[in-house]
């Protein structure tokens, strides 16, 4: 467990303490973590992409860091912080930049901090990265476009989707109600205490001193189930990582087609054998209801699920009809997520669901 004490006012945590920021590097950090912790299927609703990834990445010859794979597993989910920039305030931030801020991490650094991390001494897998940080770290910065190409960009528009609609409800939260009832709503491995908030990472016995900081980055993950990251800046300031809302988009099947871009829905509603919710919906409908578990918008789901805008919508009238999905607006948005029906017919339905699945819940 890591522990961060935060600097707050009389009248509770500062109201500048808090950002809101997207990292596309500790995304794929976090879906790497998935892939580390996993030797076999990964858990929903992260499973037809740990199929599609391990595939593809099988495909293009790319394969994990030894010396990474054996961090994240030694940390029970998370990673030294030397491998994490603080995430800038970009809205949309570069893959490329972040990395190359990677690549100027200080010898010395990694070496202090594996030290701290195996106090009995630096492992035999880790060892490559102690011996010579800078050529292990260039190594990284070179296998990390090869593997967002062949394990990620299919899912570039909804992971962004996703993230970017997350952000803006945090923000919202922020702006109306405030930063502690913002730290109230965190989802994933943070939970917090007081003027405490506490990282549940690490392996047992592991706990770092408290870590006095004014001002606080939250970073949202879509694939925070595979990691919960801390990142520390120069000047104080500290990055944490949290479970976004919505990562269900990444239980559909994504597959290429020749329908404009570039994903088909052709044989969308044959049921997968034994599914017994898209038995019962069809496969595109119950689809939709899946994609519900976050509140999205009529065209974000047809991109995340590769439908016509025209069929998601036909779905959503019946469904909303139907009393399983409920719409709401917000300003010029109008947003649809699951009513308490619908929360009912997941959770008895979707045996995608694994014994240790986020539970559903609506708001």
């Amino acid at each position: 467990m890591i522990e961060i004490s935060l600097t707050t006012s009389e009248h509770g945590t500062h109201a500048g303490a808090l950002r809101i920021a997207d990292s596309r590097l500790w995304e794929t950090f976090g879906s790497i973590g998935l892939l580390s912790a996993y030797r076999g299927l990964v858990p929903w609703p992260y499973t037809n992409w740990g199929r599609a990834a391990r595939r593809s990445l099988l495909r293009a010859d790319v394969t994990l860091p030894g010396w990474l794979v054996h961090l994240f597993r030694a940390g029970g989910g998370t990673l030294p912080s030397f491998l994490l920039p603080v995430p800038s305030s970009a809205r949309q931030p570069d893959l490329a930049d972040e990395i190359a801020s990677l690549r100027e991490v200080d010898p010395a650094r990694v070496r202090e901090e594996l030290e701290r991390w195996f106090p009995q001494g630096v492992p035999a897998e880790v060892r490559p990265l102690y011996a010579d940080p800078a050529a292990r770290i260039a190594d990284l910065c070179a296998f990390l476009p090869r593997y967002v190409r062949a394990a990620l960009a299919p899912y570039e528009a909804p992971l962004r989707t996703v993230t970017d609609d997350d952000i803006l409800l945090r923000a919202r939260v922020l702006a109306t109600q405030g930063p502690d009832r913002l730290l109230g709503t965190l989802n994933g491995a943070i939970s917090r205490r007081g003027d405490v908030l506490r990282l549940h990472a690490g392996p047992p016995g592991r706990i770092a001193a408290k870590t006095d900081v004014s001002r606080i980055v939250l970073v949202p993950l879509v694939f925070g189930r595979g990691a919960s990251l801390l990142g520390f800046a120069p000047n104080g300031v500290t990055a944490v990582s949290y479970q976004a809302e919505g990562a269900a988009v990444l239980a559909c099947e994504i597959r290429p087609g020749r329908r404009a871009g570039g994903w088909t829905d052709e044989g969308a509603d044959e049921p997968a054998r034994g599914d017994r919710l898209e038995i019962l919906l069809g496969r595109s409908r119950a689809g939709v209801v899946r994609g519900l578990v976050a509140p999205t918008t009529t065209s974000d789901l047809a991109v995340t699920l590769g439908l016509a805008p025209s069929t998601v919508s036909e779905h959503l009238t019946s469904l909303v009809a139907a009393g399983v999905v409920r719409r709401r607006r917000a300003g010029v948005r109008v947003l649809y997520e699951l009513d308490a029906s619908g929360v009912a017919l997941l959770r008895h339905l979707d045996n995608r669901r694994r014994v240790n699945a986020p539970s559903y819940e609506t708001t």
